[in-house]
């Protein structure tokens, strides 16, 4: 969605100022969470590291945004991979609910997906949507796991399946209800992790069904029931849903995703519908990465969306 610099803020509707949720040019705080199961700058603990090397708040700041850039970091010691995992989420949430607070946007680069869910209970749950896209459904329990891969929860910790407990220690957070959860892109699944899926309903789509049916027609169908009910969402950006001939975002990408292009459409159509209340981007290992392919698209995801906002 692009506004035309030559119609006064005056004469903008109601609706679209309301779908803007922040003023123009926007204020964003930059979260910077460098972890990979508890490890500081390993793996994909290394990405937020590396986006912000490569410009990152510069790519924002090129959009006429002011950038606060806030690192996240825990405490020296011993540190269980479960007890970092929290504790990166509770920073996450006071430091995404400082942000609104002050009218500012939080943007959050991670290196495990499990720490959205510290933004969007920073954002607050409540009249909240989750857009949650990634290559794998994060939808695993304990008892469904076949790794026994903590980040493989994440979504299922967010719709109250588990960890339920530590969860409610993670400021402002309450389970978000399946309905207000859509899942994109996601195709490799556990088979306990795709049965709870179909279980609870999750509304979900891929590339497949986004080539057959077209865009426009996926994504009206998909949050025509969102749009009834809320204005807001959350976006949760796994890079690994692109797909792995497009750019090798680490070791887990896999066929059959997403395009760069198709993305940026995603978020575009989203942008245009509802406000953005945080954004999240994880799970980049830059030494995956072949030719910078990565970069260059989280380069492009950030100034599209951003550009988007800013009108």
């Amino acid at each position: 969605m692009r506004l035309s610099a030559k119609i006064p803020q005056s004469v903008l509707s109601r609706h679209m100022r309301g779908v803007l949720g922040y003023n123009n040019p926007m204020n964003i705080t930059l979260i910077q969470s460098p972890y990979d199961s508890g490890y500081y700058g390993l793996r994909m603990g290394r990405g937020p590291l590396h986006l912000v090397e490569r410009g990152a708040s510069d790519w924002l700041r090129q959009q006429g945004h002011e950038v606060d850039l806030v690192p996240i970091r825990l405490r020296d010691g011993f540190n269980t991979e479960v007890g970092s995992a929290l504790a990166i989420q509770r920073q996450v949430a006071v430091l995404a609910a400082s942000a609104r607070g002050e009218g500012r946007l939080p943007l959050l680069l991670a290196g495990n997906c499990n720490a959205s869910l510290g933004l969007l209970a920073g954002v607050g749950p409540s009249a909240t949507g989750l857009v949650w896209l990634d290559a794998h459904g994060d939808f695993n329990t304990p008892e469904t796991t076949i790794s026994g891969y903590f980040d493989g929860m994440a979504l299922a910790m967010i719709a109250g399946l588990c960890w339920r407990e530590l969860a409610a220690s993670v400021p402002g957070f309450c389970p978000l209800e399946a309905q207000d959860i859509v899942l994109v892109g996601a195709r490799d699944l556990d088979p306990g992790e795709g049965a709870l899926l179909d279980q609870h309903r999750i509304a979900r789509f891929g590339a497949q069904e986004l080539r057959q049916e077209g865009a426009q027609s996926v994504l009206s169908r998909v949050f025509a029931p969102l749009r009834s009910r809320l204005s807001r969402l959350v976006v949760h950006v796994d890079l690994d849903v692109l797909d792995r001939e497009t750019a090798r975002v680490n070791q887990y990408s896999s066929a059959g995703g997403l395009t760069v292009k198709e993305t940026l459409d995603i978020l575009d159509w989203l942008t245009g519908r509802f406000e953005i209340a945080g954004l999240a981007l994880s799970a980049y290992d830059p030494d995956a990465d072949e030719g910078d392919r990565v970069l260059s698209a989280a380069q492009r995801i950030l100034t599209s969306f951003s550009g988007n906002l800013n009108g």
